[in-house]
């Protein structure tokens, strides 16, 4: 399985559990007759998701035509590899404010 194969499986896993998570959820809610004991839930914050692969991919092409080859390519290998696909996805967000500098 190739790595770009391999994230979005892994972002679309974590999606389906945040949608069973609250599916279940409303699920009890609606067998539970006894609600004076329960708190009330805390209101749920959506995170915001992280960029894809293919975005980060993108955007870095595109500095890179815009004259930024050099500059991508050493953000890049400051977040930890010589590949963009090789790069942790937590370090997305990092790489795309980094490049966003660039003018």
């Amino acid at each position: 399985m190739s790595p770009d194969k391999a994230q979005q499986l892994g972002n679309d896993l974590a999606c389906l559990a945040a949608s069973i998570a609250e599916i279940a959820e409303e699920i009890k809610a609606m067998y539970d007759f006894d609600h004076d004991d329960v708190p009330e839930p805390e209101p749920r914050v959506d995170q915001p998701k992280p960029p894809a692969l293919a975005e980060v991919r993108a955007f870095l092409a595109e500095k890179s035509r815009d004259g930024h080859t050099e500059a991508v390519r050493a953000i890049i290998l400051r977040h930890g590899s010589e590949k963009l696909s090789e790069v942790d996805p937590g370090e997305y967000d990092a790489i795309l404010a980094e490049a966003r500098e660039l003018k």
